[in-house]
């Protein structure tokens, strides 16, 4: 007598589970030792965000230039403005670190906007 193979379905199949994209532990830290040319790439992502970083001062003086007058003429502050200075300054903060040198993770685009 000869067995039958046993039909799988999709029922008896277990799921395969999938890492996300950017959550292993290598995804927010770069060795940048590794490769002589990631320095040369290091150094464009630098020259590129201290460009960024003069627009974001500009950005954050007509912030505070507004929230003033929303104070002058309001009596009150404005909650959207207050809001974008503080995330907009992590981002400064941000772009700064990487910049001297004291962290390798890339601000935004590179990494989530505002405050982790």
């Amino acid at each position: 007598m000869v067995k039958k193979p046993k039909k799988t379905t999709e029922e008896d199949v277990e799921p395969t589970v999938l890492e996300e994209p950017g959550s292993g532990e290598q995804a927010s830290e770069v060795d940048w030792r590794d490769d002589e040319n990631n320095v040369w790439l290091r150094g464009l992502w630098m020259l590129v965000l201290a460009l960024l970083f003069g627009i974001g001062e500009f950005v954050l003086g007509v912030a505070a230039i507004l929230q003033f007058l929303w104070l002058l003429f309001g009596k009150e502050k404005n909650q959207p403005i207050a809001d974008f200075g503080k995330d907009l300054s992590d981002w400064l903060a941000k772009v700064a670190l990487f910049q001297t040198g004291a962290t390798d993770a890339k601000p935004f685009p590179f990494s989530k906007w505002g405050k982790d």
